[in-house]
C-alpha cells in the first residue's frame, strides 16, 4: 500500500544548508568519534582480553570480570572506600554549600569580596591545591597541628593515620566547593522575592523561610550538586593519588587509584577496562536511583517536577 503522503525531496537550497551545517559540526562530530565513541567501543573489546602494551591483545573472554567480582577483594575494597568518601564527603559538602550561599546572599556590604574569596579555592589545579594541603596537614611541621598545639591538642597523624585518612580528605574536598556555593547562589538569587515579603507579613522567621521557600524552591539545584558530586566521587583520583598514593595500609586506596594501578604500573590494560566498566554500571545505577528519588523531593517553579 502506497503512503498518502509522497516522499518530498530536499531542494538545493535545503541539500546546501544540510551541507553546512555538516561543516560547522563537524569538528564536534570528529572529536566525538575519535575520542569518545571509537574509544569507548574499543575498551569495551579490550575488557575482554589479556593485553599488557607490548603485545597484541589476547581474547579471553569474561575471564576479566569473573577475577574482578570473585578472586580479587581488592576491588571490593577499594569500593567500599569510596563508598564511603562518597556518603561522607557529598552530603557534607552540599550541607556547607548551602550555608555559606545563605550567608552569602546577604545584602552585605563587601559580600561580592567574601563571594570571590570562597569561589577562589575552586580555580587551583587539583594537583597544587593536593600539594599545598599535604604541606599543611605534615606532622610534624604542618600549620593545622601548630594551630592545635596552640590550645593544647596533640599532633594528629592526619595523612598517616588509618582511622584519620578518610576525614583528612573530606576536609580537603570541603575546601573546594566553591563550585557548589556558585551554583546554590545562582539558584538563591532566582527565587522571587515577594514569596519572602509574603513569609514576613505572614509573621514567619528566617529560619522558617529557609526550610518553607528556600529549601523546596532550590530542590532543582540540590539536585543537581547531589549528581554531580556524587558522579565527582567515584571519580577522585588526582587528589589521593597526589597526598596518600593509596596508604596508609591501604586505607585510601580508591577505586580510580586502583585502576590506574592496574593500567599504568601493573600494565594490566584489559583487566583496568573491565574494571572501568564496573564503574560505570555502578555509577550507572546511582544516577538512576537519584533520578528515580527525585520524582518525590525536586519540585520546578513551573509546578512540574521532574
Amino acid at each position: 500500500m502506497k503512503s498518502s503522503v509522497a516522499r518530498r525531496s530536499m531542494t538545493k537550497r535545503e541539500r546546501k544548508e544540510l551541507r553546512e551545517g555538516l561543516i560547522f559540526a563537524s569538528p564536534w562530530i570528529i572529536g566525538f568519534l575519535c575520542f569518545l565513541l571509537v574509544p569507548l567501543v574499543y575498551s569495551i573489546y579490550i575488557s575482554l582480553t589479556n593485553y599488557n602494551f607490548l603485545n597484541t591483545p589476547k581474547f579471553i573472554g569474561i575471564a576479566n570480570y569473573q577475577k574482578m567480582l570473585f578472586k580479587d577483594p581488592m576491588i571490593w575494597h577499594s569500593l567500599r572506600i569510596t563508598l564511603i568518601y562518597a556518603l561522607v564527603s557529598v552530603p557534607l559538602q552540599m550541607i556547607f554549600a548551602f550555608i555559606l550561599a545563605l550567608l552569602l546572599n546577604m545584602p552585605l556590604k563587601g559580600v561580592t569580596i567574601f563571594r570571590t574569596i570562597f569561589y577562589v579555592p575552586s580555580l587551583v589545579v587539583v594537583v597544587a591545591s593536593s600539594l599545598l594541603w599535604r604541606q599543611m596537614l605534615n606532622t610534624d611541621f604542618g600549620i593545622i597541628n601548630y594551630i592545635l598545639s596552640l590550645v593544647g591538642i596533640p599532633k594528629v597523624h592526619w595523612l598517616a593515620n588509618t582511622g584519620s585518612i578518610i576525614t583528612s580528605l573530606v576536609i580537603i574536598h570541603l575546601w573546594g566547593c566553591g563550585r557548589a556555593i556558585i551554583i546554590n547562589l545562582s539558584g538563591m538569587q532566582g527565587i522571587p522575592t515577594q514569596l519572602y515579603e509574603a513569609a514576613e507579613i505572614d509573621g514567619a522567621s528566617k529560619f522558617r523561610q529557609v526550610f518553607a521557600i528556600t529549601i523546596p524552591m532550590l530542590t532543582p539545584t540540590i539536585f543537581l550538586n547531589l549528581l554531580t558530586g556524587m558522579i565527582g566521587a567515584f571519580k577522585s583520583f588526582a587528589m589521593v593519588n597526589v597526598l596518600t598514593q593509596g596508604g596508609p595500609n591501604n586505607a585510601s586506596k580508591f577505586y580510580m587509584l586502583y585502576l590506574f594501578e592496574n593500567a599504568f604500573k601493573n600494565y594490566r590494560m584489559g583487566y583496568a577496562s573491565a574494571m572501568s566498566w564496573l564503574l560505570f554500571l555502578i555509577v550507572a545505577i546511582l544516577t538512576l536511583m537519584i533520578f528515580k528519588s527525585s520524582n518525590s523531593w525536586v519540585h520546578y517553579s513551573g509546578g512540574v517536577d521532574s
